[in-house]
Order: structure tokens, then sequence, then C-alpha cells
């Protein structure tokens, strides 16, 4: 009998190892993953090379040849219903200085008047352009100076745009074909407005209308063949590498190009009839809803907010939930009203996505810096329309590449963010596995020797008995006992005592192969687990234990003192339990025959 009487007592697990070399598991450390080394450039480098073909498409031969109106025009503000321009000509006009006019949001009518020869037709084209739709009961009137007020025939009405045909047709652009006269006349343009009231008017051919519409299709079709072709293979890399965050960047994308078609009309044509009825500033409001939720969407999973951040959630879901509350806004009440509402909910959300990634890259999240970057260029772009939408900035041509352009350079600069996140999540994957091991080493280390606890020898009892009854191989186990431990620790104190098991647990390591494992199963009790050897080769084994023990474990502390082992070979039929049972019998009867000595099991 082992001389402790108490029951077996499993070692508690400690925070801290100490293995019999006085060494623990190295503790593994969670470092930011660096970012792409050159990745940054050649990005900048892809957007300016885009930047220069679209802008070399945009500003093609096409606009040369236009001449702009505005400057040469007045413009008068009115809130009544004015239809003609005799009701409109005791309005007082006001001078246009540029060739562009920008009122920002307004509501109300706005009538044009400019005076046009049969000279300015012949040279620059009967094509009367004007450029930007939010407009609607779009009114063109041709006024003979001559003619008597009275007279029907004085005014001509230009209601319908001339069909241009092919697969160019562009039903919704804001141009009426001007007939042909002779002499001068004046041009009257009526516009209802209730949103943003920014425009340029122009006169140009009709084929050159044409042309410009085919440079439009193409330029809008490498956007999007660029913006889908990144889409489509976000969603192949969502398969492959199994990251729902590649949805969400496909989603955000197609909905940019939404927006981008349903605001320069190129496809409202495909919508169906519902969608076409709606007034163009109700479909470019749904358009940029539907932006704003897969927006924040993707920036939600990519931050990770939800776990991470739980203020800058909160903040990016209030503003979700405004942009559903802009949708019945935008169709039942589209106006001023609901443009203000998209306006102040679109610029929120930028900001509120700089001020998280700002945030994330406070507490150590090293991808938010790409998504800032990202986001900054597309947040200039947005700003910067905006803009022009509310009326601070001047209306030009070239504000229509803004939101294009910076939506194609934020797809390549979170293509590059999603790269950078996902090896930095497997970089935090890679460190939780070490952490797991370290953990589960930590769980199955006795704290006082560094050998395996009896947590570990039951499960690795269980594995080797299996694998020596499937492979019919040999399987020995050792049991060993110090000999009158607690008379030792009563004499030389516990510390002396905890010395001792600490010697026995390096001389068991020391006189075992790598392939044997050793456990602390008791109080004072040991095992040593050795596949592969049979009884002959484990007896010799535990014979070098026993002579080794006596020598080493004097100290400073104590004299040192002896061992008792017993030692079984597994047999086909045993379980785990049994093999064991097997074992500590023999401990108990090298106990009974007088202690320091090895007893088998037969």
């Amino acid at each position: 009998m082992p001389d402790t009487q108490p029951p077996l007592r499993v070692a508690t697990n400690r925070s801290m190892v100490c293995d019999p070399a006085g060494k623990g598991p190295p503790r593994p450390r969670l470092g930011r993953p660096s970012g792409p080394r050159g990745g940054v450039l050649p990005v900048f480098l892809a957007w300016g090379v885009a930047l220069f073909l679209l802008g070399a498409l945009f500003a093609g031969p096409a606009h040369a040849v236009e001449r702009s109106l505005l400057s040469q025009a007045e413009w008068a503000l009115v809130e009544d219903d004015l239809v003609t321009p005799w009701s409109g000509s005791v309005v007082g006009f006001h001078r246009i200085e540029r060739d562009a006019l920008n009122l920002g949001p307004t509501k109300g009518h706005i009538w044009l008047r400019l005076t046009l020869s049969q000279d300015d037709l012949r040279a620059h084209g009967r094509w009367l352009s004007l450029r930007w739709p939010y407009f609607h009961d779009l009114r063109v009137y041709l006024v003979d100076p001559r003619a008597s007020r009275a007279a029907g025939a004085a005014v001509v009405e230009v209601r319908e745009a001339a069909v241009l045909g092919g697969q160019i047709d562009l039903p919704h652009y804001p141009g009426r074909l001007l007939p042909a006269f002779e002499g001068e006349r004046q041009v009257w343009i009526h516009a209802k407005a209730d949103g943003p009231a920014a425009l340029a008017l122009s006169l140009g051919k009709l084929e050159n209308e044409r042309a410009q519409i085919l440079v439009r299709y193409t330029l809008f079709g490498i956007y999007f063949g660029a913006m889908l072709g990144m889409a489509l293979y976000s969603l192949f890399l969502m398969v492959a590498v199994r990251e729902r965050i590649y949805l969400g960047y496909a989603a955000f994308m197609v909905s940019l190009v939404i927006y981008v078609g349903v605001r320069h009309n190129i496809l409202t044509p495909f919508f169906p009839p519902f969608l076409q009825a709606l007034p163009p500033a109700s479909r470019s409001q749904l358009a940029v809803a539907l932006a704003a939720l897969m927006g924040i969407w993707f920036v939600r999973r990519f931050l990770r907010s939800p776990s991470d951040d739980r203020l800058v959630d909160r903040v990016l879901l209030a503003l979700a939930l405004v942009a559903v509350a802009s949708v019945p806004v935008s169709l039942w009440l589209a106006g001023l009203f609901s443009f203000l509402l998209v306006a102040a909910y679109s610029l929120a959300a930028v900001m509120a996505v700089i001020w998280g990634a700002v945030r994330a890259m406070r507490r150590g999240f090293g991808p938010a810096g790409f998504l800032l970057l990202a986001w900054s260029v597309f947040a200039l772009g947005v700003l910067l329309y905006l803009g022009v939408l509310l009326g601070v900035f001047p209306y030009a041509g070239w504000v229509m590449l803004v939101l294009p352009m910076g939506s194609l350079a934020l797809a390549l600069l979170l293509a590059f963010a999603l790269g950078n996140r996902i090896r930095h999540k497997h970089a935090e994957e890679a460190v939780l596995a070490r952490e797991r091991d370290r953990y589960r080493f930590l769980s199955e280390r006795d704290g006082l020797t560094g050998l395996f606890n009896r947590r570990a020898l039951d499960g690795r009892l269980e594995a080797v008995v299996g694998e020596a009854r499937r492979n019919d191989e040999p399987l020995s186990v050792i049991v060993l006992d110090t000999d009158w431990f607690k008379d030792y620790n009563d004499r030389y104190g516990h510390l002396a005592g905890d010395d001792a098991l600490r010697c026995l647990a390096r001389v068991m390591k020391d006189n075992v192969r790598q392939e044997d494992e050793c456990f602390r199963y008791g109080g004072e009790e040991f095992v040593i687990l050795l596949p592969g050897h049979g009884l002959r080769e484990a007896t010799v084994v535990a014979e070098r234990i026993r002579e080794a023990y006596p020598g080493r474990s004097a100290s400073e502390l104590g004299p040192g003192g002896t061992v008792s082992i017993g030692v079984t070979q597994f047999r086909q039929g045993d379980t785990p339990n049994t093999f064991l049972a097997r074992g500590d019998a023999a401990l108990y009867h090298a106990k009974d025959g007088g202690r320091n000595r090895v007893e088998l099991a037969h």
C-alpha cells in the first residue's frame, strides 16, 4: 500500500508550468501583420491610367464642337406654374456670367431665355442639350421676336427629343432637336426643379450627340466591366476562402454600379416600367439608399464593429435605418425634403466610416488603415459631388467623373484592404491556435513537476491501448511511488518533499525514450507509458529509475529517499482501467515486499 492514507489526488492546474528543465512553453505574441509591400503604389498607378483613359474618352471631339449657351442667357426662378413664355416674360431675369448655373437645392420653376440665329444652327447644329437631368417637365419654346405676341404661330413648343435609334438610344436624355428657321428666334426653356438645380446648356449637332452617347456607353462600359469584374472575382474568393466579407464587397460594388448607371441614365432603359415612371431624382435616391446599406453592411463586417466597437456599430446601424426610412420618402414624397435627407445621411455615413476606421486603427486593427485610405479617396469624390448638388461648388462637366472614378479607386483599394484583412485574420487565427495549444499544454501539465497530469493520462491511455489492440504491438506501463513520503514530509518539510518529487520527475525523463510519456498520477504516484516495449524492456527501465533515484534525490533540504515500482504489459482484452489497475496492483506488491524494489504483474 502507498504510505499516504487518503485517496490519490489530482494535482491542481496552475497558470504557469515548470517542466523538469525549468522551462515553460513559449508564450506567443500577436504582431500586426504588415501590409503588402509596394501594394499601394500600383493601385494609384492603375487608377491614374484608368483616369487618363476614361478622361480621354469623355473629353472627345464631340465636346469641342459644342457651343455653350448659358453665358449669353438669362435665368429666372418663379414659384407659380408658368408654362408659357408670355407669363414668364413678366418675371425679372438675371444675367448668367458663366457657362454653367448652379442654384443648389431649389424648389420652383426655372426659366432660361436666350436668342439664337440661323447662323448659330448652321455653324453648331440643332441639338439643344441641357445637361444634369434632375429636372422634370422640360419644355423648349421658340419665339419669333418679329411676330405679334398674340399670334399663336409665333410660339413653337418643342416637347419631344428626336429618336436617335439603334442601341445607343437614350429616351430619357434631356435634349431637344430644334427645327430649322430663318432669322432669329428667342429660345425659352422651362424646367421644374424640386431638388438640386445645376445645369449646362449647349448647342451641337445630332451626329456629334450620337457619337458622344457612344463614347459615354464605352466609358461606362469600361467602368462597369472593371467594377463588376472585381465583384465577380470577390465571389469566387468568397467560395475559395470561405469569407463572407467578400460577398459584402461584391454587393457594395454592384450597388455603386447601379447608382452610377441610374445617375447617368445608362441603366434606366433596362429597368421595369414602374421604376422608369419614377422621377429621375427618386431613382437616384433609391440607388443611394441601396449603396448606403450595402456599404454599411460591408464596413461593419470589415471593422468587426459588432464585437469590437459597439459605439461605431450603433452609429452605422442608425444610419442604415435612416437609409431604409428614406425609401418610402423618395417614392411618395420625392422632392427637396427627400433630397436633403439623402444628402444628410450620405454625408454622415461617409464621415462615420472614416471615424470608425480611425478608432479601429487606434485599437491596433491594422487593416483599418487600408480601409481609411480607400474610403478617404471615395469620400473626397462624394464630398465634391455633394458640394455641387448643394450649390457650394459651381457645376462642371468633369464632376460627372468624380463618383465613377472615386468608386473605381475605392474598389481597387478595398481589394488590397480585404487582402490585408484576410492575412490579419489568418495571423490572429494562428495565434489563437497557438494559444489554444498553450492552454491545452498547461491544462495537461502538472504545475510542480512539469510532467503530464492525470487528465492527460486518461486521454493518452485510451489512445495507446487502442493502438496496441489494433496493431497487436507491445505496450507496458510503469507505476511508481516514493517510499515513506508522508514521514519524509513531516520530518524535512513540504519544500523538501516537493524537491524530492521534482527530482523523481527528472530521473524518469532521463531514463526513458522521447516517445515514452511520464505522468504524475496522484500526490506522490507516477505513471510511465512505454509503447513498443514489452515486459522485459520495461523492467530494465524501471530498474534504472529505482537505482538512479536515491543518489540524486538528496539535497540541502533532505537526504532523499527510495521508490517502489510496479510493471505490467498490455494483454489482449485489457481495457485502459484494467491495464492500469494491474500495474497499480504490482506497485502494492512492491510496497508489501519491502519497498525500494520493482515488482512485475503476473
